[in-house]
């Protein structure tokens, strides 16, 4: 059971997401992205001054389907020359100019201090990738693997045959736990 479970937990965590191809254009749409939210406590003077800081950036796919960037959305930067896949963050503050990328990631933040930023030069960037939850694949799959554990139910439970003592006052079977105990009257 505890396998059905986690397999369950890791087809979900899958295929709950879709990821897109950003151009690398696009990504000085992201420059000045703050989430005063997600933030730390030496954005609070933006907050009480009234600066004004955005929540939420939009930008395009290769395909120009835009989508939403928030500090929960997570990126990750694909290099020119890179071999493996780049990890994926979330980032409460980008900074994109001419020359380079410097992002503060969601993780590793405190109350008190930022996490390090991650800072790559533009001339190593191809693209970026974005990755967003789809509601309706998350859906579609948790269906199909509840159907798929119900009919397996059902189809184990139709090969076991009925247990001994079936009448017609029992439909479907009287499972035997040995004697009966019988009442012994008592003498005095």
């Amino acid at each position: 059971m505890r396998l059905c479970a986690a397999l369950t937990a890791v087809s979900l965590l899958a295929s709950c997401t879709t990821t897109y191809a950003i151009p690398k254009p696009e990504l000085a749409r992201l420059d000045g992205f703050r989430d005063e939210n997600a933030a730390l406590m030496r954005e609070l003077g933006d907050v009480m001054l009234n600066r004004v800081t955005e929540r939420q950036r939009t930008v395009r796919d290769v395909e120009g389907q835009a989508h939403q960037f928030t500090s929960d959305t997570p990126l990750a930067l694909a290099r020119v020359s890179a071999q493996t896949d780049a990890e994926f963050q979330r980032f409460i503050e980008v900074g994109v100019d001419g020359d380079r990328f410097r992002g503060v990631p969601l993780e590793g933040s405190t109350s008190s201090a930022a996490a390090p930023p991650v800072i790559v030069p533009l001339s190593e960037v191809d693209h970026a990738r974005l990755r967003e939850f789809s509601l309706g694949k998350t859906l579609l799959l948790t269906g199909t693997i509840g159907v798929v554990l119900m009919g397996s139910l059902v189809m184990v439970s139709k090969l076991f045959k009925p247990t001994s003592g079936s009448d017609g006052d029992h439909p479907g079977g009287v499972i035997e736990l040995g004697p009966q105990p019988r009442a012994v009257p008592e003498t005095l």
